[in-house]
């Protein structure tokens, strides 16, 4: 196979991976908008939309996949022998996917025994157990502790011992798992009539878009028809392929024999500074040297679609929402690139693996800049047209604004373009600001705890393991920031024209314009300090990881006390009708499906 179908091959997958992943979030992002709203606005959430199956075919739906999941997985292993180094990553890789599937059905199965009621011996079991969160607890201290084990016990005999017992046990552990969750399930609904299929309430916006498929295509007469029916693409597509130029986790590198390329073999280990020059797959759709450009090339055009939908439309409403959304997307346009210009000049690229790598080698970059990071923000949630920044589309003033006279999937395209946007811009910010796939004191050999040129713990890790922790570390700095953007919305109420207006060109400009000056002084006198500025530079950087780590082992540990400690409801009644109510023993409702 040559260089071009390897590229060809290569684009394709991993840039169908990349907009499935905005996709799929941007459901997710729909779904957790309405709860909120739901709860905040005390109305009913999205959890109305349920699918009846005939219980046989949700008991094959149940056990199906998890038998085709064992038998997969003893099947691999047993067709698959490896020896030294991947044994150790094989077992160990095993042993946490079976720990993470023991604990994440032990809490499911408690949280259904915990609403309907114990039905059996083994259910009491479960109850007898405690909370839900509990399994959750014992699972996170399971895999620290099978985590620092193989550390402890590597290079020993007992550590040949444990990777014996984890290359055999876990791969059965986690069929035995897989297996005993699906049993459950099958005998829990065995004598069912129907099975109501929710998906936790996910069901919902995938109906919504099911939906909008069979809805009239609505054209206005005196409308351009042909800009009319391109708007919507011109306002969906910049959004999702501006993905392509972040890189999602770190370069994989695969074990070659005889100058051969074993895609089924990554390499047992990789240099802490550089990469394989062989059999390396950058989990990035296109590594462009112009990274940065690309993605306000791409994204800038999304103001296009807006207007163009605004004056085919033939409608005065569309119209000013058009002129509205050409004008904020510009104005906040501005502030965005600029705002980056000072990353730039910390970072000496444009290319967003590499500030990835320097802020590995360093730290993260909103420590570096955090003005910039802000400001990125604010004209990031402006950029996404959402409350408070929803001008163009105020239903208040002129209806729905440059799409009012949209329906069916082109008005689908218009509303899912905006989540889109808020994972794009999302991602963007968590490469460049937080680090992207880089973690504190983790680096591509493994773990390097440094402070002021002692090393005071190291611990390699196998290559894959590196890569999984990091995209990981990646996807979650993601949707941390995007639900930080859904919060907002519900935290302020919309600005009038002439503040946004404002606000973009006489406060975030000014205030990016003078970061970019503040910045180059900055480089300047690091520049020129010599080895005492380099010096105390990197004691900031260490004194910054140190915050970093820290902070976040104390978000793990917060969580986990916060999982543990049993939710207390308290009633409170502010009408004399909910006050009689309480005396005489309460009011005889259904259980809401929200």
């Amino acid at each position: 196979m040559n260089d071009v179908a390897i590229f060809a091959i290569k684009f394709v997958a991993i840039g169908f991976a990349v907009a499935m992943f905005a996709m799929n979030l941007a459901v997710v992002l729909t779904w957790v908008d309405r709860r909120q709203g739901s709860m905040i606005q005390d109305r009913v959430g999205p959890n109305r939309a349920v699918a009846w199956i005939p219980t046989p075919i949700a008991m094959g739906l149940a056990l199906g996949p998890a038998l085709l999941l064992a038998a997969g997985v003893l099947g691999y292993v047993h067709t698959h022998d490896v020896q030294g180094p991947e044994l150790e990553q094989r077992g160990l890789l095993f042993s946490q996917l079976a720990v993470l599937l023991l604990w994440l059905t032990g809490a499911v199965i408690a949280t259904q025994v915990k609403a309907r009621g114990p039905k059996s011996a083994f259910d009491l079991w479960i109850q007898s157990l405690g909370e839900p969160r509990y399994f959750f607890f014992g699972g996170l201290v399971a895999h620290v502790l099978l985590f620092f084990a193989s550390l402890a016990l590597r290079g020993s005999a007992a550590g040949q011992t444990f990777v014996t017992v984890t290359s055999t046990a876990g791969p059965a552990l986690f069929a035995f798992a897989a297996l005993a969750g699906a049993g459950y399930a099958v005998y829990s609904i065995r004598n069912e009539k129907r099975i109501g299929l929710r998906l936790a309430g996910l069901l919902h916006p995938a109906a919504d878009g099911l939906k909008t498929l069979f809805k009239e295509d609505f054209v206005p007469p005196n409308a351009d028809k042909f800009l009319f029916n391109l708007a919507p693409f011109i306002s969906f597509f910049p959004a999702l392929v501006v993905l392509a130029c972040v890189p999602f986790a770190d370069t994989l590198c695969f074990a070659t024999v005889d100058g051969k390329i074993q895609l089924s073999q990554l390499a047992s280990s990789v240099p802490r500074v550089g990469v394989c020059t062989e059999g390396a797959l950058k989990i990035q759709a296109v590594d462009l040297n112009v990274g940065l450009l690309y993605f306000f090339a791409i994204g800038g055009t999304g103001i296009v679609g807006a207007a163009l939908a605004g004056w085919a439309s033939d409608n005065k409403y569309s119209l000013l929402g058009g002129l509205r959304a050409a004008g904020q997307m510009v104005s906040y346009e501005v502030t965005m690139g600029l705002t980056l210009i000072g990353m730039i000049m910390v970072y000496g690229t444009l290319q967003v693996d590499k500030m990835i790598l320097w802020q590995q080698e360093n730290t993260w970059g909103i420590f570096a800049q955090p003005l910039a990071f802000v400001l990125f923000f604010a004209a990031a949630v402006a950029e996404s047209k959402r409350i408070p920044f929803d001008i163009p589309e105020g239903e208040s003033e002129i209806v729905a604004g440059y799409f009012t006279e949209y329906a069916g999937m082109k008005f689908a395209m218009f509303f899912f373009a905006e989540y889109i946007a808020v994972v794009t811009a999302s991602a963007l910010m968590a490469a460049v600001f937080l680090g992207g796939w880089s973690l504190p004191f983790v680096f591509r050999d493994g773990i390097h705890v440094t402070v002021g040129g002692s090393e005071l713990f190291s611990a390699a890790l196998p290559h894959g393991g590196v890569v999984a922790l990091g995209a990981l570390g990646f996807i979650l700095k993601t949707i941390v920031l995007c639900w930080l953007q859904l919060t907002i919305r519900w935290t302020l109420p919309r600005f009038r024209y002439d503040q946004l207006m404002r606000l973009g060109w006489r406060k975030l400009l000014p205030a990016s314009l003078a970061n970019i000056l503040v910045t180059g002084f900055v480089v300047m006198a690091i520049r020129t300090g010599g080895s005492a500025a380099e010096k105390a530079m990197g004691s900031l950087a260490n004194i910054c990881n140190i915050v970093l780590a820290l902070g976040g082992l104390g978000l793990v540990v917060w969580f986990a006390v916060f999982m543990c400690t049993p939710r207390k409801r308290k009633q409170f009644l502010t009408t004399t009708s909910a006050q009689y109510a309480a005396e005489v023993g309460g009011t005889r409702t259904l259980r809401m499906g929200a």
